[in-house]
């Protein structure tokens, strides 16, 4: 007995010993891969590993770093490998897809705790088979989140503080304190991009302001790759605010709205391609928004309304992604998809889910980019709704491009036209025009119609200043037109139908190490007619997310 357990143990050991010394030899005979390989040239091959490497916040070999940068690196917890991983859209064993690469790549990229993301082949074996690496540059993810601005002498205030890797798993929770000329409110928020792993989002909100309160859980499975199977989405909100009407930029009119939504849908793919799917989607919703007035309430409320409905979509996604520059933003990898993208959505309002009246609604969207030259980017957009409830014909279509020309690394052109035509639209979702909708040197709301027309053109300048690695620094000159048209019957006098002009100089500030990807606007404006307030220069300074 005691022969046949010694040799047992030997053979074991011997065994043991064989089998590390292959696992040796194995990887041994696996060579280093250039940074530059072509992913397409490894296609089909297994899997045979999947590595993380994961960089902190800051580079501390670079010029320039300060106590401030070790701090920080000190403070933040780096995001979890396991977090990466649930992203990751291969496994080990599985046959190298290189799209499968890229689509993790793009996805990893809009996780906001991840300043830059490579997956790379870097190895490849004797026995075919490669190993993947998946580097990720962490970005600082507790922010402040500060925004003030004034605009037509009106003042926007906005404090708060947001961590976006929480413990490094990817979980956001936000506290924001803001106060307008509208209201004061309280937010806190927070939510999942991805639970578990699972592709599953969650997102849940609660406001207190000083006119309602507002709630907000959402559970959503999206189509999170091109050729995901199916969707579902869960919504529920309440909101309760008190609407201003302008004129001129002047509050007038004020009334409280109430919305109330339940919205429950699913989706499926049921055509596909190597490069585009179509998807069909189900949907049932409840949509109730109720008026009441206010002590400031002097021009009357909008009529109560119920749009609950069953609504049936269809999908077209063709996948077709440049990584290109300076954008939306500068200085960083921008996933801009050329292909079409279109959807039509028909539904039902149904008197047993709600609706006062029987009727029917259509939304189409169409989507598409064109890099027309080295040099030159086109983007358009068209949307189009049209309504259908009792007497109510509701009609909206409007249309969107943006032109990029890029002279050189650090310059661009930029021009954007949009239009937008209406009829019967509902009273609080009347078209604007001022402020943050494109014509920044008048203040918000400064013109409301049913039609509106706006082109603006920009100079842009990226330079490549780096304040300590915390700001990169550009510039923008810019001049905007528009215009709307249609009046507001209830209230008495139009501000539509008057050109507006302005012109403004503006300095971006990127902060190019923190997960909001925040631009901070700094701009200069001059609206070109002398009319009291807006006769001389103004200033803003908001956090936006696009140049």
């Amino acid at each position: 007995m005691r022969f046949r357990m010694a040799a047992m143990w030997c053979w074991m050991a011997w065994f043991g010993c064989k089998a590390a010394l292959a696992a040796e030899q194995h990887s041994a005979a696996c060579t280093r891969l250039p940074a530059d390989s072509k992913l397409q040239q490894f296609q089909g091959f297994p899997i045979r590993a999947i590595r993380v490497h994961s960089e902190d916040v800051f580079d501390l070999n670079a010029d320039k770093v300060y106590w401030f940068h070790h701090l920080a690196n000190r403070t933040h917890k780096i995001t979890k490998p396991d977090t990466i991983l649930e992203d990751v859209l291969f496994q080990v064993g599985d046959p190298l897809d290189a799209e499968a690469l890229l689509e993790t790549e793009r996805l990893l990229r809009t996780r906001r705790y991840l300043r830059k993301v490579e997956v790379r082949v870097t190895e490849h074996c004797t026995d075919g088979s490669v190993s993947v690496t998946i580097h990720t540059w962490d970005n600082w993810s507790l922010l402040p989140n500060i925004s003030l601005s004034r605009e037509g002498g009106e003042s926007k205030t906005v404090l708060g503080l947001a961590e976006d890797n929480l413990f490094g798993t990817g979980n956001q929770i936000n506290l924001d304190y803001e106060n307008d000329s509208e209201r004061q409110s309280y937010l806190v928020n927070f939510r999942s991009p991805n639970l578990f792993g699972s592709h599953w989002n969650l997102n849940t909100l609660y406001a207190d302001k000083t006119d309602g309160e507002s709630y907000l859980l959402a559970l959503e499975k999206p189509f999170y790759r091109l050729h995901a199977p199916w969707a579902f989405a869960f919504h529920l909100e309440a909101d309760s605010e008190n609407v201003n009407e302008y004129l001129r930029g002047d509050e007038i009119n004020e009334y409280q709205r109430n919305l109330d939504l339940l919205q429950l849908s699913s989706g499926w793919k049921v055509a596909e391609a190597e490069r585009w799917v179509q998807r069909i989607s189900l949907g049932i919703e409840q949509h109730q928004v109720q008026f009441d007035t206010t002590e400031y309430t002097d021009y009357g409320k909008p009529e109560d309304r119920d749009l609950s409905q069953f609504w049936f979509s269809w999908h077209f996604v063709e996948a077709d992604y440049r990584q290109l520059y300076n954008v939306y933003q500068f200085n960083r990898v921008e996933d801009i998809n050329l292909g079409w993208q279109a959807s039509v959505q028909l539904g039902w309002f149904q008197p047993w889910l709600g609706a006062e009246r029987s009727g029917w609604s259509l939304q189409t969207q169409l989507d598409k980019a064109w890099q027309l030259s080295p040099t030159d980017l086109l983007i358009a957009q068209f949307r189009a709704t049209q309504l259908q409830q009792g007497e109510l014909e509701q009609r909206l279509a409007s249309s969107y491009a943006m032109w990029i020309h890029q002279l050189d690394e650090h310059q661009s052109l930029v021009g954007q036209l949009t239009y937008a035509y209406g009829q019967d639209l509902f009273r609080d979702q009347r078209l604007s025009l001022g402020g943050d909708t494109g014509l920044r040197a008048y203040p918000l709301y400064y013109q409301t119609g049913e039609r509106l027309a706006l082109a603006t053109a920009e100079y842009r300048y990226y330079s490549t200043l780096s304040i300590a690695q915390i700001f990169d620094v550009g510039y923008a000159a810019f001049a905007d037109w528009g215009r709307t048209w249609g009046s507001n019957p209830a209230l008495p006098e139009d501000s539509a139908g008057q050109s507006l002009y302005g012109i403004g100089l503006g300095v971006r500030l990127l902060s190019s190490h923190s997960s909001r990807g925040t631009m901070i606007h700094i701009d200069l404006t001059k609206a070109l007619h002398d009319q009291g307030e807006l006769s001389g220069l103004e200033w803003r300074i908001l956090a936006k997310r696009r140049f």
